[in-house]
């Protein structure tokens, strides 16, 4: 079976081709896109169904008409339609982001194990899952390129800087100690987060990371999966049919 799975985020998608056999999901490729590009992609006629995640309800609605009108049938969404591969431990059940139920999803399904999966996008997430495959929840910040948004946004003479990676702590200007700032703050609450979760999780789990800006701080994790969203949606899908 052809499965294609769509993660909506908050700035961008991704689309992931999948082959469902049983109850497993192999990937075959996967893209990064522009919200408008997933909305009119022409590979959802060729796919035996459509599922996906959203925590964008504007996009989401034009990606729904978009299949619907290239298909015939309307996509298939995380939760409503088909259930999470993960015990939601969340408060209450329902508040929890479909991305963030479809990663905690893909690493129990993966690994078994406690784990901890750090997403860096907009937002940057932690969602903990405990080792008896319930997810607990985490923590939720801004994103890299957010905090350099709103730090120009809410001032009245910084700049908005690319975040790119500083070659020194100590920024010599303006622009170098901003960037030295985000990514500071970032490594800080990786660091941070990544050991006081492991230690209430009472010892050491595995920890993940995905989304845009993950492999930029891969030396924070023990793997990196840049398609682990897509993943978790393909692999609840099989284990629900």
């Amino acid at each position: 079976m052809h499965l294609i799975a769509v993660d909506i985020g908050n700035s961008r998608a991704h689309v992931g081709a999948f082959r469902l056999i049983g109850s497993g999901a192999t990937r075959l490729r996967h893209a990064d896109v522009a919200h408008a590009e997933a909305a009119r992609r022409s590979t959802y006629r060729d796919a035996d169904a459509v599922a996906y995640a959203s925590v964008n309800p504007h996009v989401e609605a034009a990606f729904v008409a978009a299949v619907r009108h290239a298909t015939g049938t309307a996509p298939l969404r995380l939760v409503r339609d088909f259930p999470a591969a993960i015990r939601n431990g969340y408060r209450p059940p329902r508040a929890a982001g479909l991305d963030r139920l479809a990663n905690a999803s893909a690493a129990w399904a993966l690994l078994r194990r406690a784990c901890i999966v750090v997403s860096l996008g907009t937002a940057i997430t932690f969602d903990v899952v405990n080792g008896r495959g319930e997810f607990l929840g985490g923590a939720i910040a801004p994103g890299l390129r957010t905090q350099a948004r709103a730090l120009h946004d809410h001032t009245a003479l910084l700049p908005e800087v690319d975040p790119a990676r500083p070659r020194r702590a100590i920024g010599g200007g303006t622009r170098d100690a901003i960037a030295s700032g985000l990514w500071l703050s970032v490594e800080g609450l990786l660091r941070t987060g990544v050991d006081r979760m492991r230690r209430e999780l009472g010892g050491r789990a595995h920890v993940i990371g995905t989304g845009g800006d993950a492999a930029r701080f891969a030396d924070a994790f023990d793997e990196v999966r840049p398609a682990l969203t897509l993943e978790g949606i393909a692999i609840s899908y099989a284990l629900s049919r």
